[in-house]
């Protein structure tokens, strides 16, 4: 297939790169029809090309980046993928404003979409992603796709979630980062923090 990539902070050019060359050589050695292609594009580019959307970004809250990814996919950037296309989410739920998610696939901006995360998890039984009218177009899962051994269990931050949750712990223990909460990397749910 045909990949466009987008990635606000960070391009890493030899290796999209090193993926054509690959693409080019399946294709010269007869393993590949087609000749395909891989490149980087402009967030709303890939979005109105795109025949499948892939999500992959971490949660930013506006105020924690300069490119925050909180309703990242909303009603303004829903509504440029094209009729045909499908979202797939397996990053964070709030990356996607569900409420704009659900009137795209009921009023068909978008074909389909498949989640793995939600803003709120689990899943409220009222949320309008489980409308029935949809559930043909809506595949939900049960926040799976995290369930590898390495995922899990990994003491190493960089690749499990037990890593990642001893490691925010002993940042707000230590204070690491000035003891600023809102730039801890592991700590998650950092609204808490500011309630009594």
């Amino acid at each position: 297939m045909n990949m466009l990539c987008y990635d606000p902070a960070y391009e890493n050019h030899d290796y999209i790169r090193a993926i054509q060359e690959n693409m080019d050589l399946r294709h010269a050695r007869g393993i590949s029809r087609e000749k395909n292609w891989i490149k980087y594009a402009g967030f709303e580019d890939a979005l109105r090309e795109a025949d499948f959307v892939s999500v992959h970004v971490p949660l930013l809250r506006p105020g924690e980046s300069a490119t925050p990814t909180y309703h990242l996919f909303n009603e303004r950037t829903l509504r440029l993928m094209k009729p045909g296309a499908f979202l797939v989410n397996d990053s964070r739920g709030p990356v996607i404003d569900e409420a704009a998610l659900a009137r795209a696939l009921r009023e068909n901006w978008i074909a389909g979409a498949a989640l793995d995360v939600y803003e709120k998890e689990p899943l409220p039984a009222d949320s309008p992603l489980r409308d029935p009218a949809i559930a043909d177009r809506c595949r939900l899962m049960p926040h799976f796709a995290s369930a590898a051994r390495i995922t899990r269990l990994s003491t190493d931050p960089n690749k499990g979630m037990a890593g990642r949750c001893v490691q925010g712990l002993i940042d707000v223990l230590e204070a690491n980062y000035g003891g600023d909460i809102t730039k801890m990397p592991y700590v998650v749910n950092k609204e808490a923090f500011g309630k009594s």
